[in-house]
């Protein structure tokens, strides 16, 4: 996925649109928050996840703006959700780059991810306590990443320098593993017989954004009315 891409641009700028005090989400930190969501072992529904973009309070100024918004977001929820499905080795995060010294900042991404594990916290203390060790270490390394990131890390500032340099090429190792784990857990409760979520009928993330109808069901399982819930949007 291209920092270039016009979809993420527009992205960018709908979310820079959204006034300072209702503190949203960087380009950044929505791609750690929505890579988090789509490898996470449980299905959040949109509903539960949209609010923490922004300000839980903050009001769209009209429809037109939140449908804009919100269907960019979910744009882009789609795009990651597909290539983790379909071409899991081309996963590349979006990462902000240093304006000044044209660093590439890792940092908010990793706390986009975070963010989203604070939704589901015992789902990723399953991974943890697995015996799939190469995904039980990437979640050991996201936190210990967010801990450096928060000043939380007692680690020597030589190593800190090699930890920075190195983290912009671990992130999609990190994302591919845990993907796998989950991909792998789904397919093992198919075979079993098992009871499958919705969202991941053939071990897979699925996209949302189906056209649905406005006295349907909200898709985002509220159980209301699509009229009344997200389609209020």
């Amino acid at each position: 996925m291209s920092n270039t891409d016009p979809d993420l641009d527009r992205l960018h700028e709908l979310l820079n649109a959204i006034p300072a005090e209702r503190d949203a989400m960087s380009i950044a930190e929505l791609d750690g928050y929505v890579a988090a969501l789509i490898v996470c072992p449980e299905m959040i529904m949109p509903s539960e996840w949209l609010p923490g973009i922004w300000d839980e309070d903050h009001a769209f100024a009209d429809t037109a703006e939140a449908k804009t918004t919100i269907g960019a977001v979910m744009g882009h929820y789609n795009r990651v959700a597909l290539e983790l499905a379909e071409a899991p080795e081309d996963y590349a995060p979006v990462l902000e780059i240093d304006p000044n010294g044209g660093d590439t900042l890792w940092e908010p991404w990793i706390d986009g991810f975070e963010q989203a594990m604070q939704l589901r916290p015992d789902a990723w203390e399953a991974i943890v306590l697995s015996d799939d060790e190469e995904a039980s270490a990437s979640i050991s390394m996201i936190v210990a990443l967010n801990d450096f990131y928060y000043g939380r890390s007692e680690l020597t500032e030589e190593a800190e320098d090699e930890l920075d340099r190195m983290v912009p090429s671990l992130i999609p190792e990190f994302v591919r593993n845990l993907n796998a784990w989950t991909k792998s857990r789904h397919m093992e409760k198919r075979a079993a017989g098992g009871l499958i979520d919705a969202g991941y009928g053939n071990g897979e993330p699925r996209p949302f954004g189906r056209k649905v109808g406005r006295n349907e069901p909200c898709p985002c399982g509220s159980g209301r009315k699509y009229k009344r819930c997200c389609g209020a949007y």
